[in-house]
């Protein structure tokens, strides 16, 4: 037995197997559909009741947790544990604030009445006249007397500028504002603060612009009105009259020496302005700024603090709070806020519910300010809103009503299901699978893998798996059409009887008639040619044409077939679309399942959430679908035949389905393939060209690049909370200088003697674990008693000094030095005398009980002195504590150090994050490097510094989009490797997943490309729809590709070698327009040897080439008479999924739509009108490319095999044309 025969036996055998296993199957679920459509749906509902009833249910009150990468490795984690290092401190501070409070009670009790007493005189010296001339003489003496003193000092400045250079800026003139005793009233509220600076975590925010957009400025007189009307109506909606408030309006009557805005004047405007404008200098300088803040210290002269700059913050809070940032370079404002303060002291209405919470604060909004044009006077309007930072979860609240655009979603597709398949029980039937299979994902999701955090984004699923869900089904439905069809045609051809399930109607039964009627001249036709040579041959294609044009839906629903002919027909189904659903399912839940390769939670779990939702789609499909499928034949279709159901329609109806029957199929078996036959060297270039542009797009210009800005977009830009955050934050100096602030010289930390192990889960972000009874997990290793680890940390803090990585390290080293003399004190009797070079020196006890017991000293000595500080206190986390020490809080041992130095960067972008990370990182590793050089691997001192780790809060936005980054690419690239596997074994051609995957590429390249062009950036949600791109598009790529190799393109097809030649002469002829006569043609067919030793290569392979378009053609023809209406339709329905979402209010659900809609319409294009081009010019033909899988998995030896007796193709041939040569004389 050759190698040849064996592989052809164990191929066969294989293929017996499977068509056994086939057949068993259709034969079950045939006889059984009842028992596994019911039995499915009873276990479906069960495991989804389970979930539901047992579980508590998902709560999206709070979307961060989940949004940050956590895990080992990320930088979040690294935060999360130094939380835990601060909380455990506070612990401790708590503990002796308690002691020191009850040791001191009566000695502070009296300082602070004495303050209060003190307070009280400062308030009657507010009523002093600073315009007089004695009082005007007496501040200027001050500034005469101290010229050259430092004017503010604030805690990051060595130097400053003196009184002299102050009053300069000041144009040397001096402007005192003096107020009345009504607006100090206003000033000084009962129970709250004084009104001279804001609390930015606690307030509402109000926005106004001019309504009349050609006059923009809203320092006039009718403008600042409107705003003084609207800022009492403003008042009473928010119940702030206690409180404080800052307007505009209300600011310029203050400078005025007026308490009520409606008495402002043009007058006080311009005074207003030129007041601000004095103090223009001085603002740049940052004092303003500085003394607003109250970051300084030491305090200026009370010229300074008296003057209108100066006085009461009112020049600050104009300038940060009510202007925007174009005003002292115009005197204009094109935008203002208004800033209203909710109690310090919590309000209760009278039911007892307390007035100012977020729920309270989002009903306000809805009520008052969803649609605001009653605060639209003419004057002024509303340009955008912060009530008390309800803005996320105002989006988790509207998350609720936009699952109304899911009932859209199922309207849209079950009247496209309806139109399509004529059947709304079909339709029905699909939309209960997705929510089953929805039902099963989540029990799985919850009690099979435990997981209690349920992001809001899972539940855009629904939508995606509408989509999904449609495609199989429709692929399946048309399979059994086509299989029933099969079976019409082959009555039609053996003049066997057709019975139908109801009475044919008129139009049926002429129809009917003429399809028998043509059906025997077609047969007549054929026999005449064969026995009279000189009659016309039959048109190549001519009688497969007929065979497709009879595909009447009404005539093949309604044809009547046995139990019988159901397996036959679930048979081919199962072959034909099982394969597909198979591949395009698991392509794309492999697809989503790759995002548990990011590290962060929320793209996780919307990967594996998705991913089990499309697997158990699958599985319904091919059992309660398929069972679906034979009820539908046995009892809806008997039914709705009987009683006429779409017999009672309207005429027009049943003109127009009629119309759109003709109109599908002259689209999808006539012209696509002519066009995409005739115009395949064209659309090949065509395509290829955009999808290389997709990828310049995407990977060099304008590239798909991180988010410039570290906010998330909740709503479209047009809502007021996203206006403000979008547009009011980057038009006010306050919200601009925090931001610089925040990224310029971010601090830095330093821990060491703590693992940078988070002990909670990502998936369980409010379960805590613990370790020892601990929330942190200490290195043991590390002993800070140890006078080697002492001397390295001097050395590496001296280090850091010398490196311009850092700054503001001089700090931090001088407080090391003072704990260094604090030690000698304790170690040392007698007074000490140092050298100026001992002071440069950390003092280092000469061995580790000498250092325990002067570090125990050190401690005590900070418990027993007042000078403890809580985490709330405003000095924490100021440059006044750059050192910690965390002692055990049973042992008292020193277990974690850590202190604090300044970056010296501003990230400004992730890029200039990216480079400086990887340079501390690297800078890290070589000092520890060079440790391990000095002392060896498993040097003492570097065992235990080696875990130490360094981490920044401003490293947070970093670390996102860090792991976006590598999450993205990774998840990409295995997606696309496990879909090229996928297709591989399904199709079994490498030509075929070769080509399938370069189309996936170019369409997943083009997608992104027009989202790139269009704006997008890389964020979490892109990273979603990025690597979900790969199994959507795949599917309508595998659906063609998949029918391409199973076509039965010899179907109808003459067996006599003659008229084979003949035909395919001519199609070769008609489709590549040569003008060589047929004689030529002939003997080159009839004689290749000769013919191939007088030509050249490359006439061979063109000759080659010739003889496989027949096949091609043909098999592209299959391919879209089988699936190319189903993929459309399909396609269709998850473009209106997407569509049902494109309006939704949320970001996330209208960018999800909007892909959706692009994703479909390029995946078609490209599928239909790319990949399909490719198989028509060099699709594989016969057994050309196809993985010979008996020879890959053989698993013994060849001899020991049975012989399969095997048939050659022309045997096989000549055996076909016999019977139906038979078969045609019998008719």
């Amino acid at each position: 037995m050759s190698f040849t025969e064996w592989e052809a036996a164990v191929t066969a055998r294989i293929g017996h197997y499977i068509a056994k296993l086939i057949l068993w199957y259709s034969t079950f679920v045939v006889k059984y559909a009842w028992c596994f459509l019911l039995l499915g749906s009873i276990v479906c509902i069960c495991l989804g009741l389970t979930a539901v009833l047992t579980r508590d249910l998902p709560d999206f009150n709070d979307p961060t947790k989940g949004f940050i990468p956590r895990g080992k490795y990320t930088l979040t984690s690294r935060l999360f544990v130094l939380e835990q290092l601060k909380n455990e401190l506070d612990k401790q501070l708590a503990a002796a604030r308690i002691i020191s409070k009850s040791k001191n009670f009566a000695s502070t009790a009296s300082p602070y009445s004495r303050d209060e007493q003190h307070a009280g005189n400062d308030d009657d010296d507010d009523d002093f006249d600073y315009n007089s001339p004695a009082d005007m003489m007496n501040l200027r003496e001050d500034l005469r007397d101290n010229p050259n003193e430092c004017a503010f000092l604030s805690s990051k400045q060595t130097t400053c500028l003196t009184n002299a250079q102050a009053y300069s800026l000041l144009k040397n003139r001096t402007d005192l504002l003096k107020i009345s005793k009504a607006i100090k009233k206003e000033l000084h509220k009962p129970n709250e603060h004084m009104c001279t600076s804001i609390d930015l975590n606690r307030h509402y925010e109000v926005y106004f612009e001019a309504s009349d957009k050609s006059s923009p400025n809203l320092l006039t007189l009718p403008n600042l009105l409107s705003l003084c009307r609207k800022q009492a109506e403003l008042i009473e909606l928010f119940q702030v009259h206690s409180t404080c408030h800052y307007t505009l309006p209300e600011m310029v009557a203050y400078f005025a020496n007026k308490v009520d805005c409606n008495q402002i004047t043009e007058r006080d405007i311009h005074s207003f302005i030129n007041r601000l404008q004095r103090c223009h200098q001085i603002y740049d300088a940052g004092l303003v700024r500085l003394a607003g803040l109250n970051r300084y210290r030491k305090k200026p002269l009370e010229l300074f603090q008296y003057d209108s700059c100066f006085y009461n913050n009112f020049t600050f809070l104009s300038l940060e709070y009510l202007l925007d940032k174009s005003f002292l370079t115009t005197n204009q404002t094109s935008h203002t806020g208004m800033w209203f303060l909710r109690p310090t002291v919590p309000m209760r209405d009278a039911n007892g519910s307390e007035v100012h919470t977020s729920d309270t604060a989002y009903d306000i909004f809805v009520e008052h300010f969803q649609q605001n044009p009653k605060f639209d006077d003419g004057q002024t309007r509303i340009a955008g809103l912060n009530f008390l930072d309800i803005r996320i979860p105002a989006a988790m609240k509207q998350i609720r009503n936009d699952m109304f655009f899911v009932i859209l979603a199922i309207t849209l597709i079950v009247a496209v299901t309806v139109i399509y398949l004529r059947s709304i029980t079909v339709a029905l039937m699909t939309n209960v699978c997705v929510v089953l299979s929805c039902a099963c994902a989540y029990f799985a999701y919850k009690i099979i893998f435990g997981i209690d955090l349920f992001p809001y984004i899972n539940l855009m699923s629904s939508f995606i798996l509408i989509g999904i869900s449609c495609d199989n089904v429709f692929v399946i439905f048309d399979a059994w059409y086509s299989e029933k069809l099969d079976i019409y045609n082959e009555a039609r051809l053996k003049s066997r009887q057709i019975e139908f399930y109801g009475k044919l109607t008129e139009k049926q039964e002429k129809q009917y008639r003429r399809d028998r009627e043509y059906t025997s001249s077609i047969i007549r036709r054929r026999l005449t040619s064969k026995n009279d040579p000189d009659q016309p041959p039959l048109q190549e294609g001519e009688e497969e044409e007929h065979f497709d044009l009879i595909k009447n839906t009404d005539l093949v629903r309604i044809m009547k077939v046995n139990e019988d002919q159901m397996i036959q027909m679930m048979e081919g189904v199962l072959r034909h679309a099982a394969a597909s659903v198979f591949v395009t399912s698991f392509t794309t839940s492999a697809a989503f399942f790759t995002n548990m390769i990011s590290r962060i939670a929320y793209v996780q779990l919307f990967g594996l959430f998705m991913g089990l939702c499309i697997l158990f789609n699958f599985l319904m499909n091919i059992t309660m679908i398929v069972s679906f499928v034979i009820i539908y034949e046995k009892f809806c279709e008997p039914l709705s035949a009987r009683l006429g159901i779409f017999n009672h329609f309207p005429d027009l109806f049943d003109n127009i389905m009629l119309s759109l029957t003709r109109l599908n199929h002259a689209i999808f078996t006539v012209y696509i393939p002519k066009w995409i036959i005739k115009l395949r060297y064209f659309l090949i270039v065509v395509f290829f060209v955009f999808g290389v542009i997709g990828l310049f797009v995407v990977f060099h210009h304008p590239k798909l690049s991180p988010p410039k800005s570290r906010r998330y977009q909740f709503f479209q830009l047009t809502h007021p909370f996203e206006r403000f955050e979008y547009q009011m934050r980057d038009q006010f100096l306050s919200y601009i200088n925090e931001d610089i602030d925040n990224v310029t010289n971010p601090l830095l930390i330093f821990t060491f003697g703590v693992e940078e192990t988070d002990l909670v889960h990502p998936f369980y972000p409010d379960k805590q674990r613990y370790v020892n009874n601990k929330t942190i997990v200490f290195n043991d290793k590390f002993d800070f008693y140890d006078p080697k680890t002492l001397r390295w940390l001097d050395t590496f803090l001296r280090d850091l000094n010398q490196s311009d990585l850092f700054t503001n390290v001089q700090e931090t080293y001088a407080q090391w030095l003072t704990i260094g003399e604090l030690l000698r004190g304790f170690l040392t009797t007698g007074v000490h005398k140092y050298s100026s070079s001992e002071d440069q020196k950390f003092f280092v006890p000469p061995t580790r009980n000498a250092t325990k017991v002067a570090l125990n000293r050190l401690f005590k000595f900070f418990s027993e002195s007042n000078q403890l500080a809580a985490a709330g206190d405003s000095n924490r986390g100021s440059e006044n504590f750059r050192l910690g020490f965390l002692p055990d809080a049973e042992t008292r041992h020193l277990r974690a150090f850590l202190f604090m130095v300044n970056m010296n960067v501003t990230f400004n972008s992730f890029s200039a994050q990216h480079t400086y990370y990887q340079k501390l990182h690297d800078y890290f590793d070589q000092r520890l490097e060079q440790l391990k050089l000095s002392e060896g691997v498993h040097g003492h001192v570097y065992e235990q510094v080696k875990h130490g780790w360094f981490v920044s809060p401003q490293f947070l936005f970093y670390d996102l989009m860090r792991e976006v980054i590598r999450g993205t690419y990774t998840s990409l690239i295995f997606s696309m490797l496990f879909a090229f596997v996928v297709l591989l074994l399904t199709s079994g051609n490498i030509v075929i997943t070769l080509y399938a995957i370069l189309t996936i590429i170019f369409i997943i390249a083009d997608t992104v490309g027009i989202f790139v062009l269009c704006g997008w950036e890389l964020s979490i949600l892109e990273t979603i729809i990025i690597i979900m791109s790969v199994g959507l598009s795949v599917d309508f790529t595998v659906h063609y590709g998949v029918a391409y190799i199973k076509a039965d393109w010899k179907r109808n097809q003459s067996q006599a070698h003659s008229r084979r030649t003949s035909n395919a002469l001519k199609l070769l002829h008609l489709t590549n327009g040569d003008n060589l006569n047929e004689q030529s043609l002939l003997e080159q067919v009839s004689n290749p040897k000769a013919h191939s030793k007088k030509s050249s290569v490359f006439s061979r392979i063109k000759t080659w080439h010739r003889r496989g378009n027949l096949q091609r053609f043909r098999r592209i023809k299959n391919s879209l008479i089988r699936v190319g209406s189903a993929v459309f339709i399909a396609g269709l329905t998850s473009f209106l999924a997407g569509v049902s979402m494109a309006p939704s209010k949320l970001t996330s659900f209208s960018q999800m739509g909007y892909f959706l809609m692009l994703i479909m319409f390029v995946s078609w294009l490209y599928a239909t009108w790319f990949f399909l081009p490719l198989l028509s010019f060099l699709g594989p033909i016969d057994k050309f490319g196809d993985i010979p899988f008996g020879r890959l998995f053989r698993c013994g030896k060849t001899s020991s095999l049975p012989v399969v007796q095997t048939v050659t193709t022309d045997e096989n041939d000549q055996q076909e044309s016999r019977e139906k040569f038979n078969e045609e004389q019998a008719v």
